[in-house]
């Protein structure tokens, strides 16, 4: 007995580290996970931003109503500013003209919103005229690649709308 009494000893002496692990190493790469996963999804709202930002631009200065097709002009920009880190067909975009300031704020509700089959779905793109204001949105539907990660967020689901709104006034081309 007494042999299995200091065996028994020296193994509780050993093994606290590795229970210890079992019990705080789980939490411990939980969160490490939900880090990168979160840090991703940000990094991926920075390049829609930037995109939405830049194809932008090519409305507001007169370029893509001056082109053939304006909404083609404009979605080359934007695949080409996302590059391979959001895949273009994923990407939607809607472009809504106003007069005045007080009408975009108002009239504008046509925000994305998902279908029965839970894609995400969007109306128009009117770049607008000289002087007119236009607000302009690009989403995407980013699913997580750890879906309980996404509920952890509060979504229902294992993917989360990220959205960039860029509201500007056409300049007087």
């Amino acid at each position: 007995m007494g042999r299995a009494r200091r065996f028994l000893s020296r193994l509780g002496e050993r093994g606290n580290a590795t229970i210890e692990f079992g019990l705080i190493g789980s939490a411990y790469l939980l969160m490490i996970v939900a880090s990168f996963e979160v840090g991703y999804m940000l990094f991926l709202q920075t390049v829609l931003d930037n995109a939405a930002r830049d194809a932008a631009r090519l409305i507001r200065t007169g370029q893509a109503q001056s082109s053939a097709n304006a909404q083609s002009t404009f979605q080359t920009l934007l695949c080409n500013e996302v590059g391979n880190l959001i895949p273009c067909g994923s990407i939607i975009y809607q472009a809504q003209a106003f007069s005045n300031w007080s009408s975009a704020d108002s009239d504008f509700s046509a925000s994305p919103t998902r279908n029965a089959q839970g894609n995400m779905v969007t109306s128009g793109f009117n770049a607008g005229s000289a002087s007119e204001i236009v607000v302009l949105q690009v989403a995407y539907n980013y699913k997580f690649f750890t879906p309980w990660i996404g509920k952890l967020l509060g979504g229902s689901t294992d993917s989360a709308f990220l959205m960039s709104t860029v509201v500007f006034q056409n300049e007087p081309y």
